[in-house]
């Protein structure tokens, strides 16, 4: 039976004190193959993750189901960077993943002034809408604007069944809807007159300088 602390001697709790070191070094020694193993297993799987995506990457018909889920970190970055080159082509891009349906968040970033911003945009997400999850209700929409969340951070809620559109403001805790529309196209369209990326008509040297 140990002493209570209290009733021991500096020598006793010196001795103890090397015993339980020893005691360790040899947990350490037996607990470093595990983690090599560990390890090894974990690059294994993001190699074997990485040819799943260039299979896919061969189909004619994009799986989006898949490629929109982000299951685990052995993904890899052959399934991001095919992610990222797919969204691209509908002129969409990805931000966050949503922790209750780990699915990434689809973005727009639209430019102001260019007439193909808008259909390309409004194209892209008629298509992709249908393998988005929606997150409390609605499917949330990442709008990528020119402060740069300066103001807040701004999401396109969409519920189609109900034909609801709004766009919503987060700062901090206050959670806002700014805007309220009965259809897609309205709605992407206010995007890209108030909280558009980029503005055609402004040069390269302007683009950081926008008025609120």
């Amino acid at each position: 039976m140990k002493k209570k602390l209290t009733e021991m001697t500096i020598k006793e709790i010196e001795k103890e004190i090397e015993s339980n070191e020893e005691k360790r070094e040899e947990l350490f020694k037996k607990k470093a193959p595990i983690d090599r193993n560990l390890i090894r297993l974990s690059k294994r799987n993001s190699k074997l993750s990485d040819q799943i995506t260039k299979i896919r990457a061969t189909s004619k018909k994009t799986d989006w189901e898949w490629l929109l889920q982000d299951d685990n970190a052995s993904n890899g970055m052959e399934k991001y960077h095919l992610r990222q080159n797919k969204l691209r082509e509908l002129n969409l891009a990805s931000s966050n993943i949503f922790p209750t349906t780990r699915q990434v968040q689809i973005r727009v970033a639209l430019t102001k002034n260019d007439k193909e911003s808008l259909p390309k945009t409004l194209k892209g997400l008629k298509k992709i809408l249908k393998y988005v999850k929606p997150v409390e209700k609605f499917k949330r929409i990442d709008i990528f604007e020119h402060t740069l969340s300066e103001h807040g951070v701004y999401e396109l809620l969409i519920n189609e069944d109900k034909n609801q559109y709004y766009i919503q403001c987060t700062r901090w805790t206050r959670v806002e809807i700014l805007y309220k529309f009965d259809n897609l196209k309205d709605a992407l369209e206010k995007i890209q007159n108030s909280y558009f990326y980029e503005d055609k008509n402004r040069s390269e040297y302007e683009a950081n300088d926008f008025d609120d």
